[in-house]
């Protein structure tokens, strides 16, 4: 009987640990692909975002969208040329290793991207109004990317949208009135 009890014990600790190391192990790795799915999301948005900010500069050399500083000449294009080429590889990783919902995202904002970059090397004709509307679109297929990485994974808070419509005029504060007293 008693090596009875000492072969269920062995066993039972066996199979608890093996249990216990391969939650351990899922835990890891779910962790693991995580961090490499946030990392290669990261990228991607920032390669993303760039070729939104050069099309603008570019965009903004020719007087469409002049709140961006302007860029103009073949050093513009070729700018232009390298930051797709990290769009479109940083693209290709989150194509493998993110879920159905990112990478339909990523799509639909690529072809947001590809629309902005077509008008900045003047392959579409845009004027101010619809490369405002373009710009918009942008905006929202970038919101959604962000949705949508935010609930694979499983970001706590709540997504605050960025505005699609265009920036305002920023102001200089109003001075306290000791302030301005002072000044007279």
């Amino acid at each position: 009987m008693t090596l009875l009890a000492v072969v269920v014990g062995a066993l039972a600790t066996f199979v608890g640990t093996a249990f216990a190391d391969r939650l351990r192990f899922r835990r890891d790795q779910a962790r693991h692909w995580s961090d490499k799915k946030l990392a290669a999301y990261a990228e991607y948005l920032n390669a993303a975002k760039a070729m939104n900010r050069i099309s603008r500069r570019i965009l903004a050399g020719r007087g469409i969208g002049e709140r961006a500083v302007a860029l103009k000449g073949d050093d513009a294009l070729e700018l232009l040329a390298e930051a797709e080429a990290r769009r479109a590889d940083a693209s290709e990783m989150v194509a493998l290793i993110g879920d159905a919902d990112v990478v339909a995202a990523v799509r639909r904002l690529n072809r947001e991207i590809w629309r902005l970059q077509w008008i900045a090397r003047g392959l579409l004709d845009a004027d101010e109004e619809a490369w405002e509307i373009c710009n918009q679109a942008y905006v929202r297929a970038l919101n959604t990317v962000h949705e949508s990485v935010r609930s694979e994974l499983h970001v706590p808070g709540k997504h605050l949208p960025r505005e699609a419509g265009p920036p305002g005029v920023p102001e200089l504060p109003a001075r306290p009135a000791s302030e301005a007293e002072g000044m007279r």
